[in-house]
């Protein structure tokens, strides 16, 4: 996935498939900060090209729009 705008949205998924829109509040080439819901996560780029994030024992990914 290429770096995404700031301002865009992204379709956030959690392990266990539930699916949320964010707002992209900032991104740069490693990571991308989203608004879910009122809570700040940071999603990190993996080699595999994969953002991904962890929260409260939870893992997210973000869809490709």
């Amino acid at each position: 996935m290429t770096v995404i705008s700031a301002t865009g949205t992204v379709t956030v998924v959690s392990d266990s498939g539930v699916e949320a829109q964010a707002i992209v509040v900032s991104s740069t080439p490693r990571k991308i900060r989203v608004n879910m819901q009122g809570v700040a996560m940071d999603f990190l780029s993996d080699p595999k090209g994969n953002w991904t994030a962890r929260l409260s024992g939870l893992s997210f990914s973000l869809l490709k729009q």
